[in-house]
């Protein structure tokens, strides 16, 4: 059964074409999300963002006692939910049936730096962010390549591919269809 697309939602995207290009004012077309985080104890901390609370916090075997999710974690996973949000959206906009879809995504950076930064070893955060995706669809790859061509319009992916090297690897019913190598200015389809 394919995944369920409302196109009534997809309206909005419409609305936007419309209105947007008309928009001079900064606060009339920025998106401007925000959270305000407290500090719960040790490492760990907590933010509520509509009506979820989502509490952060270190494994119990590092410095924290494991009551929530790792900021790495967190920051990987906003970064694929973005990916979903998009191809969410492309597949209401280009009619799509996709009946699975699936993103694991894979980050790296040298916890030398974290830890032993005042040693004077640099930190330069996430060095590599991969991310793999497998889509299931009787749809055609011409049709499923336009689809996965719209990671690159989430904000989270945008900001990441000018800092960070990042790889995207895609596969259709089993099969790779295509791998993007992300450039600050341009994709590498591969």
């Amino acid at each position: 059964m394919p995944i369920k697309i409302y196109k009534e939602k997809m309206e909005y995207l419409n609305k936007a074409l419309v209105e947007l290009p008309q928009k001079a004012d900064p606060k009339d077309y920025r998106s401007t999300p925000n959270v305000t985080i407290t500090w719960l104890e040790n490492c760990s901390g907590k933010t509520k963002i509509r009506d979820q609370e989502l509490i952060s916090d270190e494994n119990a075997h590092s410095t924290g006692f494991g009551k929530g999710v790792s900021p790495g974690h967190t920051f990987l996973a906003g970064f694929g939910f973005s990916h979903f949000t998009q191809w969410g959206r492309a597949a209401g906009v280009l009619d799509l049936e996709i009946d699975s879809l699936e993103e694991h995504v894979r980050g790296w950076f040298d916890r030398r730096g974290e830890y032993l930064y005042d040693l004077g070893y640099e930190h330069k955060g996430f060095e590599e962010i991969t991310f793999e995706v497998n889509i299931q669809s009787k749809e055609s790859e011409e049709k499923i390549r336009e689809f996965i061509k719209w990671a690159d319009r989430s904000p989270p992916h945008a900001t990441l591919r000018r800092a960070v090297r990042m790889i995207g690897s895609f596969h259709l019913n089993g099969r790779h269809l295509t791998t993007a190598v992300y450039h600050p200015d341009r994709t590498e389809w591969r």
